[in-house]
């Protein structure tokens, strides 16, 4: 069930949801026509031996198929205050060679570009497509990879929501 916000009145339940933090990052997957980059909101630390990371991405996006394609996806973590990496994507997903145009990029060999604006980047080794029938599955990789970009002491957005319901 999904109330909107703009119309129905928010149920404590919801408001509660919405307070939980999560971060901003644009994930990438793919090369040439084939690549895509988009925001995504949930990406976590589920296992620490091997190092396993879980992505939610809506099951209809292009990303889905690209991450299974490649076999390889990148978590791009956006700073703190950075409107140019969010303007670029916070309205929709975007594919091709489109989607990194005017980006400073770093092309990983396999599949994937880092985004070298962002304040730190992950490559994660797709091992498994969870779906629990829902409007987002998780995509698990296995971290292979990873670093700091030009500035070091970049810290991480904490996104907060407005309520559960909404993204």
């Amino acid at each position: 069930m999904i109330i909107d916000s703009t119309v129905d009145p928010i149920l404590p339940m919801f408001r509660a949801i919405g307070k939980i933090p999560s971060g901003l990052f644009i994930l990438t997957a793919g090369r040439g026509p084939d690549l895509s980059a988009m925001l995504v909101s949930f990406v976590q630390q589920v296992a620490r031996d091997p190092l396993v990371i879980a992505a939610a991405i809506n099951r209809d996006r292009p990303m889905t198929h690209a991450i299974e394609q490649s076999g390889v996806f990148i978590i791009n973590i956006i700073g703190s205050g950075d409107r140019v990496l969010l303007k670029k994507y916070a309205r929709h997903a975007l594919a091709g060679p489109v989607a990194t145009e005017n980006m400073r990029t770093r092309h990983i060999d396999d599949g994937g570009v880092v985004l070298l604006d962002a304040c730190a980047w992950i490559k994660c080794r797709f091992r498994q497509r969870v779906s629990f029938e829902a409007d987002h599955d998780l995509f698990l990789g296995v971290a292979e990879d990873g670093g700091l970009n030009e500035s070091p002491h970049c810290q991480p957005v904490v996104h907060i929501r407005h309520d559960g319901g909404n993204y």
